[in-house]
């Protein structure tokens, strides 16, 4: 008798002790961590960084959202409604998208007037608390009357939300390294910035070796040692190499190559070439230096604003960014591309942004998020915006 009821007290006891801890598990899971926050360091002597916690700021492991824009060609001349048209569109994705990073894949603001729109960008972005960053184009800094592109990086970091610094003694303007950093302190993926320059010129040629033509600059010997070195630098301090996604404007060779594989093979991730890619006619070995190296694997560009495939080539994505290119060619205003769409066809309209979704343990999910699929990134146009892109036309 005494036996049973110590095992009953025991049984009471256990199922009470059992009851208390789901119960206390249970109010641990309704407790409200609040949103994300993302969170940006600039440390001397070290590489900027970002982590991510919940309000109350315990560890966030929910994804890193990178969005990629290409070549928006801001330009602030007077009476150019489309730049605004540009602006609203961003500020509507950051809205649906709710983004930690903004990346502008190349230029971005042109002319002598680039200065200026510069500002509208800088603001829309201070007033949304949005990160941004970006890689220089070949038309950035073009006109002789505007800002250099030695100026220009100096404009950009008037803007406490725009992460681009530029490392100094090296070819090109803003070539610069942000990592990201999970709770623990561990950098788990490296955004690598680099200028891939403008045109080619008689003394760049010569100075490598190269026989002068007039087309695109290329990445510079320079840049590629020093990604190399600062990747490895970036090994030894982590205890190994995080994976690394690589921001720059001008496409590289590889991604014809890539391309035309990938056509052959039926693996294309997703988009397509509607333009022939616009390279350099000179290969310094860039993707060389990933392969090598083994940490890039993806590399991210602008400069063709139709283009906007992915394809995975000997294990690194080489992907085109969706474009919000509204004050150059093609996009929405193409006739014979509107009158397909109207009768039928195929016609993919490929504005938009590009998400990189980086989880936290540093692998990498790449996804196109076309305008055409959530045509309410177009509120608030006016009407004659809207006229000059053909929504009517060209949305469902």
């Amino acid at each position: 008798m005494k036996h049973s009821f110590k095992v009953l007290i025991v049984v009471v006891l256990l199922s009470f002790s059992i009851a208390i801890g789901f119960a206390v598990f249970s109010m641990e899971m309704q407790v409200d961590k609040g949103d994300p926050i993302i969170h940006f360091f600039r440390p001397e002597n070290e590489h900027a960084y970002f982590t991510k916690t919940y309000a109350d700021g315990s560890p966030c492991n929910e994804d890193f959202k990178v969005i990629t824009i290409g070549d928006p060609h801001l330009n602030a001349v007077p009476n150019n409604h489309l730049d605004g048209a540009i602006l609203t569109v961003l500020e509507n994705m950051i809205k649906y998208e709710k983004p930690d990073l903004v990346v502008i894949c190349g230029d971005v603001a042109l002319g002598i007037h680039a200065e200026k729109a510069i500002e509208s960008l800088g603001e829309l972005f201070q007033r949304n608390n949005q990160y941004w960053g970006y890689a220089l184009g070949n038309h950035d800094a073009e006109h002789e009357s505007g800002p250099t592109r030695e100026e220009l990086i100096d404009i950009y970091a008037r803007y406490e939300h725009c992460v681009i610094t530029s490392a100094p003694g090296i070819s090109g303007e803003g070539n610069c390294i942000i990592n990201i950093k999970n709770s623990r302190g561990k950098i788990i993926q490296s955004l690598v910035f680099i200028d891939s320059g403008a045109y080619l010129t008689p003394e760049i040629c010569a100075e490598y070796g190269f026989k002068y033509k007039k087309d695109y600059d290329f990445i510079k010997y320079d840049q590629i040692e020093w990604y190399k070195s600062q990747m490895r630098e970036i090994r030894d301090k982590n205890g190994e190499m995080p994976n690394s996604i690589m921001f720059f404007h001008i496409p590289l060779k590889e991604f014809r190559t890539a391309y035309n594989q990938a056509v052959e093979n039926d693996s294309v991730i997703f988009g397509a070439r509607r333009e022939s890619e616009c390279d350099s006619p000179y290969n310094t070995g860039i993707f060389d230096a990933i392969l090598e190296l083994g940490s890039t694997k993806a590399v991210v560009c602008g400069h063709d604003h139709v283009n906007d495939y992915c394809v995975d080539y000997m294990g690194v994505k080489l992907t085109y960014s969706l474009s919000l290119s509204y004050n150059s060619y093609f996009l929405r205003k193409d006739i014979l591309h509107i009158l397909a769409y109207q009768y039928g066809g195929k016609a993919q309209f490929n504005d938009g942004c590009t998400l990189l979704s980086i989880k936290m343990d540093g692998s990498l999910e790449i996804i196109p998020k076309y305008n055409q699929n959530n045509p309410s990134v177009f509120e608030g146009l006016t009407e004659k915006q809207r006229k000059d892109l053909y929504l009517d036309e060209t949305l469902p």
